[in-house]
């Protein structure tokens, strides 16, 4: 048997697995699996321009046919590589943390609009809520136009210790002026003071009723803790949440919470029944329901 480039490789497994590549990793082209091939050869020090010439031969303990092994059983790309790109940088992510989606990007874009209207050369305090790979707080980071005291809080350790390695990885191209805290708690339990800005991409898929709504590939690998809330505990659990958002949000504050489409318009009524003055609902580009934004 002769063996075959990596390209002319990658181009029969493409071809021979297509039916299960595109039903488990949806709108998935070849180039972006070149692309994500070299990304992993890179990391696992297999670096060449002329990769996709080089003869390939399958065994176990090479990288390239680990990175093939594991898109078989459907593995996301980024836990195969161990990192995600978000808004403007390259996150570290494993299993203990979910990967960073596109529609958050909104959710960082609408707090620095925030940031740069209501607190240009000024202070600015941020609370961020289940920060996980640490994306929101750290894409935000990058604002310019104020100081930025972030309080980033997760209730999972482990995944705090996947953003305390992303903020090592970035925190040299990050603005000096500005501070991050990690704290390991529930939601805001043991946080002191008021907020600015309180921001959180939190759980907010109902365990049964939205089951079928999310893809295997989402229930198999991403961490549960930060998808999944009991159905019959949901209303209650944002309840609480929006009362401790409430209590902590400045006298000018805003908070900004990204949601299910199905359930935001009956938690802005929640919201509104907690106290919130100001209760929108914001749409994402497909002209979903995507976030709440909350004054007091």
């Amino acid at each position: 048997m002769s063996i075959l480039s990596l390209d002319n490789y990658l181009r029969e497994f493409f071809q021979q697995e297509k039916k299960f590549l595109l039903n488990t990793y949806p709108g998935l082209t070849l180039h972006r699996l070149k692309q994500d091939i070299k990304l992993h050869a890179f990391l696992n020090g297999v670096d060449s321009e002329e990769l996709f010439d080089f003869p390939y031969q399958p065994y176990r303990t090479n990288p390239l046919t680990i990175f093939f092994d594991k898109l078989k059983i459907g593995m996301p790309l980024e836990y195969i590589t161990g990192y995600a790109y978000f808004y403007r940088s390259l996150f570290k992510v494993n299993s203990d943390v979910l990967i960073p989606r596109s529609e958050t990007e909104i959710l960082v874009e609408l707090a620095s609009l925030e940031i740069k209207k209501n607190f240009k050369n000024r202070v600015c305090r941020i609370a961020d809520i289940g920060t996980g790979t640490g994306a929101i707080a750290l894409s935000l980071m990058y604002e310019e136009a104020a100081t930025l005291e972030i309080v980033a809080t997760d209730l999972s350790s482990k995944a705090l210790r996947v953003a305390k390695e992303n903020f090592f990885n970035l925190k040299f191209s990050i603005p000096s002026k500005h501070t991050l805290l990690f704290v390991n708690t529930d939601r805001m339990e043991g946080l002191t003071g008021s907020f600015d800005l309180i921001l959180s991409n939190p759980p907010y898929i109902k365990k049964v009723l939205d089951a079928p709504g999310v893809h295997d590939q989402v229930k198999s690998f991403e961490p549960h803790l930060a998808l999944f809330l009991l159905d019959s505990e949901y209303d209650s659990w944002f309840k609480d949440f929006f009362k401790t958002i409430f209590n902590k949000l400045s006298d000018s504050g805003v908070s900004l919470v990204e949601g299910h489409e199905d359930h935001l318009e009956n938690l802005a009524i929640i919201a509104r029944g907690i106290g919130f003055s100001e209760v929108l609902v914001i749409k994402d580009y497909t002209q979903r329901n995507r976030f709440l934004r909350l004054k007091k």
